[in-house]
């Protein structure tokens, strides 16, 4: 039996965003514990939250609509340079999540929050990217897309 089609989307993300210019191999499952220096430029993938109703558009009740977000958390050392790196990171990432994930009708971006930390080894900056990834599936079927 396939992963839950969410998993498969955020698995499909994490090799997408694998080989970027910018951050190259360095993408993480997201993480409880802090990222250091040594990590940076890195990215960190999970799924957020997923809203779910039912389709009522295709003439029958059995087809689910889902919207899952997609988060991804760009992580840099944090310099006079860093905003400049994190709008680098972020336009890899949206080209990268553009040609699709798998099952997903599209990856469209919602969100862009920037934080900044400062209790790490060096000050690291964060930017944490949504997405929303729509899918259909049919009702008892959450592995596979329509």
């Amino acid at each position: 039996m396939a992963d839950h089609l969410a998993e498969q989307i955020v698995v499909a993300a994490k090799a997408a965003l694998i080989g970027l210019a910018t951050t190259g191999s360095n993408v993480f499952d997201s993480r409880v514990y802090p990222v250091t220096e040594a990590n940076c430029p890195c990215l960190l993938v999970d799924q957020g939250d997923e809203a779910i109703s039912i389709d009522e558009s295709w003439g029958f009740s059995r087809s689910m609509q889902r919207n899952l977000q997609l988060i991804v958390v760009v992580k840099v050392v944090q310099n006079t340079a860093y905003r400049t790196l994190v709008n680098t990171i972020r336009k890899e990432v949206e080209i990268a999540l553009a040609a699709g994930l798998a099952g997903a009708k599209w990856v469209q971006p919602v969100s862009c929050v920037i934080e900044l930390d400062g209790d790490a080894e060096k000050p690291i900056a964060s930017a944490t990217l949504t997405f929303d990834c729509p899918y259909f599936t049919a009702l008892g079927a959450p592995d596979v897309a329509l």
